[in-house]
């Protein structure tokens, strides 16, 4: 049963049903009636070709009995008959074949001791029983028979002197010039298909194209057998009708005379006048089906504007009066909706009271917070800006309710949540009770930096004794942050993660803390995968990855970004966000970088054996802009592997190089002079600008993932990304984007001028020894050719692979 959005759909649509079964109803017996004729007509033509081809083989026995009989009535040949001169009935056999056509002569006595044939027949003779020819023939009718594997007319007239002496026997071939002669008289196709006892059916000779007459000489032993009239057939995706004939029939011989004629020149015609009515059939449906829509439209826009009314009253605007217009009964139901949504309205307020505001301080309860949050999500995704998560607890709350009273401790949370209130940054903001001494703040459009001030400030408000009910109180809160999209991209996780971080400000004793992924990794197991990193460095337990990356422009692979992968004995594949964050803070993260290098040296040197100039890059992470002794490592790397300083690109992220920004830009700048090619990851999602960076000497930046990835639906990061390319490229920098995820973004990068690209669209991560296998698979694909002899890049980055497609996180570090 088909289900209909609007009334006026299924008005039009049950009389278009009517209308388009009564014009079918007419058009399929007509399409039959119309086949019926063209078979009917093509049948016809059969009969009428049967008829004349019989009547032109009576019209050719009787002018070949005649042309004989003059040869059998001739005095001179009678007399040679008579003397038995074989000589000269001979000559007069050979003259006559050539007279009348014939392929074969040849005369018989009735004895049998007088056989002579011209020389074409003299081959024939020796297999031919004659006398059994005579007895089988009367004289002057046409015989076709097979002699020799080859079919003939045969003609016997007798020779009398009075009485018959003999017999003049002449044979005519079956051939193309007959199928031809009946072909013109009844513009039929003619075959002529034999079948002896030495070989199967074989064509003689036909009109037909040679394709067809093999189609046809496929099935005719099967057709024969049916003994039918008339056959109808499929040849050429072309219906057939067909007359078989036996022309010459034993139980080891036959030769068969087909008569085929095509429906299709009879169907042409018909086809054209049908094809016209089911235009005006078409055209007459077109116009039947705009007045019924516009009828029924017009019929039904009243119902119409009351579904808006109502799907108005179902999205939550109950002020809005429904305008009566009619008296009829969309009258009467448009007034019971009005009074309908009074009543709804009212309950509505009362609902919304109980639900979304808690009742002891007027705050918004958690279920008003989270849908503030998530309505504050929406928003900054487009716009790609931060915004804060701040939960606030109360120590002591607990005793000071039992020791004070309760009505005591409700007036101490009435006055921290007005407080809270008065020192929000903007209207926007909001402020909510979660539970009995839990509170939480959404700051809209602030950062880290803001949201860090906001606590301190808080924490000097309380600094002083609160009063309440005239006493003074001492009141001491612990403070959680989280941050979008940082730490996470909807209100569930984000309120989650800055709990987190409160129960940490509170085992800390610390004013406030801020949600970082290291917080959810549990002591006893973090301490357990330290000991066990540091052994999977020692016994090649760590894999590195690769990611494809392409010229954008040429779309020629240029490399691609690797990555690193842990194997755990015990655990298996263990991914880089489960292990960097507390490799940062343990220090291990340096002999990660190490093994990177080292690593990345090794592969570059088998591709250099190979007769490949590559370059990785090798992401860095803040301890290691700290390390004074990093160039020295390198330079000895690539000396040991015999490698040239641009063999090796370094990308160094934002965060990594604000943490100690003096010290950090000491290392690049020493990396630099070595020549090495440096590289800022995850542009735009620190707190650097291009104008510091434009002192430090890089010469590429990457565009992070969370701007790329829905260009195709957000125009403000294409944007974004557009503005980046121009800057990046008027302070003469390469530009990288990564998470190109569809064809559309990587064609939208070209058209901005981005020069390189990577993605799940190009290529997901794969182990080393997979990458030349999708090399070759992207050459073939793309058509394009790698050039050896230029730079191909690799970035090495631990970590940007274990994100999926559509998730922008990203942590800075290797």
């Amino acid at each position: 049963m088909i289900k209909f959005k609007h009334i006026r759909s299924r008005i039009a649509f049950t009389f278009l049903t009517v209308v388009v079964a009564i014009q079918l109803a007419g058009l399929i017996p007509l399409k039959y009636a119309l086949v019926k004729h063209a078979n009917t007509l093509a049948e016809d033509q059969i009969d009428v070709g049967q008829r004349v081809f019989v009547s032109l083989l009576q019209h050719n026995t009787q002018s070949l009995k005649q042309a004989t009989q003059v040869l059998a009535a001739d005095f001179a040949f009678r007399e040679a008959v008579a003397t038995n001169d074989a000589e000269t009935i001979e000559s007069a056999l050979e003259s006559y074949q050539g007279r009348i056509r014939a392929q074969i002569a040849f005369y018989i006595s009735n004895d049998e001791n007088l056989v002579v044939g011209t020389s074409n027949a003299k081959a024939i003779l020796k297999s031919l029983d004659a006398r059994q020819a005579i007895i089988q023939s009367n004289a002057g009718t046409l015989q076709f028979d097979i002699v020799d594997d080859k079919p003939y007319q045969l003609i016997t007239v007798p020779v009398k002197a009075p009485e018959t002496i003999g017999w003049i026997v002449m044979g005519f071939a079956v051939d193309s010039q007959l199928a031809s002669q009946i072909n013109q008289l009844t513009h039929l196709d003619v075959t002529f298909v034999q079948k002896t006892n030495a070989k199967d059916w074989q064509l003689v000779s036909s009109t037909a194209d040679k394709a067809l007459s093999n189609l046809l000489l496929k099935t005719v032993a099967d057709l024969y057998r049916q003994r039918l009239t008339l056959h109808s057939v499929d040849l050429n995706d072309q219906t057939y009708h067909l007359k078989i004939r036996a022309l010459h029939e034993t139980p080891d011989e036959a030769l068969l005379v087909v008569l085929q004629g095509s429906v299709a020149p009879f169907t042409q015609d018909l086809n054209m006048l049908f094809k016209v009515m089911l235009v005006l059939t078409l055209i007459g449906v077109v116009i039947f089906a705009v007045l019924i829509w516009y009828v029924s439209r017009k019929t039904t826009e009243p119902i119409a504007e009351l579904v808006k009314d109502a799907d108005k009253i179902a999205m939550g605007d109950y002020e809005t009066e429904i305008q009566v217009s009619s008296t009829d009964e969309v009258g009467y139901l448009a007034k019971a909706m009005n009074s309908m949504r009074e009543a709804v309205l009212q309950r509505s307020l009362r609902i919304q009271r109980l639900a979304f505001n808690d009742e002891l301080t007027g705050l918004s309860n958690r279920l008003a917070f989270n849908q503030g949050v998530h309505q504050a999500i929406s928003t900054h995704a487009d716009t790609q800006q931060k915004l804060s998560v701040i939960v606030i607890n109360i120590h002591r709350f607990k005793p000071i309710n039992q020791t004070l009273g309760r009505d005591f401790g409700d007036d101490l949370l009435r006055h921290v949540g007005q407080v809270l209130k008065q020192h929000v940054l903007s209207e926007q903001d909001m402020v909510a009770r979660l539970d009995a001494d839990e509170f939480a703040v959404l700051l809209q459009h602030t950062d880290q930096a803001k949201a860090t001030r906001y606590a301190d400030k808080i924490q000097q408000v309380f600094e002083q004794p609160v009063s309440v009910q005239g006493q003074a109180i001492d009141v001491r809160t612990g403070i959680g942050i989280a941050l979008y999209p940082d730490h996470g991209v909807d209100e569930e996780a984000l309120l989650n993660h800055a709990e987190t971080a409160l129960q940490e400000s509170r085992a800390k004793k610390s004013p406030w803390i801020v949600y970082n992924t290291a917080l959810e990794i549990d002591q006893s197991e973090t301490l357990t995968l330290i000991s066990d990193l540091k052994q999977a460095i020692q016994h090649d337990q760590l894999l590195l990855y690769i990611q494809p990356k392409i010229d954008i422009t040429t779309r020629r692979a240029v490399g691609g970004e690797a990555l690193i992968r842990w194997v755990h004995p015990e655990k298996g594949m263990i991914f880089p966000d489960q292990f960097i964050p507390f490799a940062e803070q343990t220090g291990v993260i340096s002999d990660i970088t190490n093994w990177m290098l080292l690593r990345a040296c090794q592969v570059l040197a088998d591709f250099q054996k190979q007769g490949l100039r590559l370059s990785l890059a090798v992401n860095l992470s803040t301890r290691d802009l700290n390390n004074m002794q990093l160039p020295a490592q390198i330079a000895h790397l690539l000396s040991s592997h015999g490698l040239e300083a641009k063999a090796l690109k370094l990308e160094i992220t934002e965060g990594s190089l604000m943490q100690d920004p003096e010290r950090a830009e000491l290392v690049v700048k020493k990396l630099a002079a070595m020549g090495l090619h440096l590289a800022i990851d995850d542009f735009g999602t620190g707190y650097s600008s291009l104008a510091y960076l434009r002192q430090l000497p890089v010469q590429e930046l990457k565009i992070d993932r969370s701007f790329v990835m829905f260009m195709d639906k957000n125009s403000g990061d294409a944007s974004i990304v557009k503005s980046t390319i121009d800057l990046a490229h008027n302070l003469g920098l390469m530009v990288v984007a990564e998470g190109i995820e569809n064809e559309y973004v990587l064609n939208q990068l070209a058209r901005l001028g981005c020069n390189e690209g990577q993605g799940y669209f190009i290529g997901k991560p794969m182990p080393e020894k997979d990458f030349s296998i999708w090399l070759q698979r992207w050459e073939g694909q793309n058509e394009i050719e790698i050039d050896i002899g230029d730079d191909l890049s690799f970035a090495i980055n631990p970590l940007e692979d274990n994100q999926q497609p559509s998730d922008p996180f990203k942590l800075d570090n290797i």
